[in-house]
């Protein structure tokens, strides 16, 4: 109930920020008895708003203090970018100054943000390098700041992301939860045709900078080659990741681990089938594939908690070994329970 009121409170902020610009953006464009009917129509009220009354309800909503003023920071200069849409020309006094001072801010979140971002990757780096669950590593503190929720879990996915890319040499294989783990990178040459794929984007991006810039424009250019750069930290990351972070086994749970974004954990108990596959799979409802080329090589079924069956198939270096422990386990894991 707690957790639900907190999720409540922390979303009274945004809202309070989109009425106020409906109501301001209805204040300056039409002539109402609150603006004397045209005559009264000073940019400076929509200043007490910004400065004041939101930053007042971001620090009552919010918890803890640090988010509620990075908040209160980010909804200003949001604000003020707004304010320079719904406010004429005609009556913009302050905010041509108020505009400079936006992009102040902003370099001052970012520097915020990142310094916050590299507190986070440092105190990961030092749980990896102390054999801790890399995936617990990275969870563990971003719970802590924001909860857990879809903000949470794309922070997780994000920060994996980066942390492949800056610590991978200290993670291993054997660091992650499980006392068995099966690799995936070598089917059907997985990784060598992932750096394959990496190398063909690092010889576009030059050439698809240089076409974009003469055919169509510098600024567009420039930002097609920002968003696949970005996109190539992600491949890089895949990359890294498809050697270094395994499916696992314990005699509880299968850890599903594919790349660097996919996470699947599954009781053994709830294990009603596994055999090994070949041949396509198509997508369905209660299918899920991990598998990055070729044809999986293992199905998995397995009950949920609304008794409906979910398969899984999988894409794995020793199809054999992980079918027959996994096939050992839930014969232990039947017998015990019965």
């Amino acid at each position: 109930m707690k957790s639900n009121t907190t999720k409540v409170m922390s979303k009274i902020p945004l809202m309070c920020l989109i009425l106020f610009s409906i109501v301001w953006w209805y204040f300056f464009n039409h002539d109402l008895w609150l603006n004397d009917y045209g005559a009264a129509k000073s940019d400076w009220l929509l200043l007490i708003d910004i400065a004041i009354t939101l930053p007042i309800i971001c620090f009552l909503c919010l918890k803890p203090r640090k988010l509620a003023l990075l908040k209160s920071l980010s909804y200003f200069a949001l604000f003020v970018f707004i304010g320079s849409l719904i406010i004429p020309k005609q009556y913009q006094v302050l905010w041509p100054y108020l505009t400079e001072l936006r992009f102040i801010l902003l370099v001052g979140f970012v520097f915020i943000e990142l310094s916050v971002i590299g507190c986070v990757i440092f105190a990961i780096k030092q749980a990896i390098i102390e054999k801790d669950d890399p995936d617990m590593a990275i969870e563990k503190p971003i719970k802590k700041i924001v909860g857990d929720g879809v903000l949470a879990s794309l922070l997780k996915f994000e920060t994996r992301v980066w942390s492949f890319v800056f610590c991978s040499r200290f993670i291993k294989p054997s660091a992650y939860r499980g006392e068995q783990h099966f690799s995936y990178h070598l089917k059907d040459d997985n990784q060598s045709n992932a750096l394959g794929f990496i190398l063909m984007i690092c010889f576009e991006i030059p050439l698809m900078h240089l076409v974009v810039h003469f055919v169509w424009s510098a600024f567009a250019a420039n930002v097609i080659t920002v968003v696949t750069c970005l996109s190539l930290v992600f491949f890089v990351a895949e990359y890294l990741a498809m050697s270094r972070r395994p499916i696992s086994m314990d005699n509880k749970y299968l850890y599903i681990r594919y790349g660097v974004f996919n996470c699947l954990s599954i009781p053994i108990s709830d294990i009603t089938m596994v055999k090994l596959s070949s041949g396509y799979i198509r997508r369905g409802q209660n299918i899920k594939r991990y598998n990055f080329s070729g044809n999986p090589n293992i199905c998995i079924s397995y009950q949920l908690s609304n008794c409906d069956i979910e398969t899984v198939y999988l894409g794995i270096d020793n199809p054999n070994i992980l079918v027959n422990a996994l096939a050992i386990n839930i014969n232990f894991n039947h017998r015990h329970h019965s």
